[in-house]
């Protein structure tokens, strides 16, 4: 191995977690005592759950023990659910699922062949390449790039921004019995990103996660609109919202809401400043290395704990006000030392 490598041994296994450190739920920090040693104890005393230790597979380089030595520090776990107790079995039925699949060929058009156990599979995260389609425009609609986002809708905020105050808060002698003043406006933007929070919950609980059953063709729907993110969460690519599908769905949204709401194109300016603001904190609190005792420090540990954890809970990623009032919340236990990333 080069001096970059990170080599760790597992049960006489060899692994090299050089590509994982910066994405590890529990830190850079917490790994890096363990360069050149035995993680095999440390893996049990902080907790990991069966699809772990089915993930550090993609990082096995060889078979030999080496003199890859080492003790644990009992420092606590670092989740709080109690995690399933390693299960052989488990782990090679997982094993066996991934061998259903070539992972160097389109995904979508195999997914049929775990169609059976989908749930179990694709709540279980590799550190690999998922591409979903053979066609390459196809395929392309798939990635966005992070900065793609703020790009295509900070420019229609600020206009959609602009043209309503003028028409209803600024507008002269052309004001209506429906004019606004500048704090009522405001207001108005408040609560349309506040209907966003509800909306970024309802959407996360009971669309993304719909349970699709042995049903092909909903695993297929769920695959492409949130699977293919807990199957592969690390895929920087893929955890931010297309922006012309967004478009649509804003749309879409607005129609259905327009006859229901006061001032129905103030709230969705809020709803986008809102929906902004999301999928931003999501980007960064799986790429991103927050301060402990930030909000983002506390979000970014929330939000692994529903990948890796709680897949059916934690589902507030903004926000946790939501899963306190439908009693999905998840408390993260407190450590006695800081992550870091």
């Amino acid at each position: 191995m080069g001096s970059d490598d990170f080599p760790v041994a597992f049960d006489g296994r060899r692994y090299d977690l050089r590509r994982f450190l910066k994405d590890h739920p529990g830190g850079v920090n917490t790994l890096e005592r363990y360069k050149g040693k035995s993680i095999t104890q440390a893996m049990k005393i902080f907790g990991h759950s069966n699809s772990a230790y089915h993930m550090l597979g993609d990082f096995k380089v060889g078979e030999e023990n080496g003199v890859l030595t080492g003790d644990i520090s009992g420092n606590g776990r670092i989740i709080t659910k109690e995690e399933e107790n390693r299960d052989e079995k488990e782990i090679a039925h997982l094993e066996e699922l991934e061998s259903r699949l070539d992972w160097s060929m389109p995904i979508f058009c195999q997914l049929g062949a775990i169609a059976s156990d989908y749930d179990k599979w694709v709540h279980s995260a590799v550190f690999r390449n998922c591409r979903l389609f053979a066609n390459p425009i196809m395929e392309s609609m798939t990635y966005t790039q992070w900065y793609l986002v703020p790009t295509f809708w900070v420019p229609i905020i600020i206009y959609l921004m602009v043209t309503v105050y003028y028409q209803y808060v600024n507008c002269g002698d052309s004001c209506g019995p429906d004019s606004l003043t500048s704090l009522q406006y405001i207001q108005q933007l408040i609560s349309g990103v506040l209907l966003w929070t509800i909306l970024e919950y309802s959407l996360h609980r009971w669309v993304f996660h719909f349970n699709p059953g042995s049903n092909l063709n909903l695993i297929r729907v769920h695959f492409l609109i949130h699977g293919i993110h807990h199957k592969v969460p690390f895929d920087g690519l893929r955890q931010v919202f297309p922006p012309i599908p967004a478009a649509l769905l804003a749309a879409l949204l607005y129609f259905m809401l327009y006859p229901l709401v006061s001032y129905p194109i103030i709230k969705l300016i809020g709803g986008l400043i809102g929906y902004l603001i999301y999928d931003m904190i999501h980007y960064y609190v799986h790429h991103g290395s927050p301060k402990d005792g930030t909000y983002l420090y506390a979000m970014k540990r929330y939000h692994s704990n529903h990948h890796f954890v709680n897949h059916d809970k934690a589902f507030g990623i903004s926000s946790k006000i939501w899963d306190h009032v439908f009693k999905t919340f998840v408390q993260v236990k407190k450590l006695s030392f800081s992550l870091r990333w």
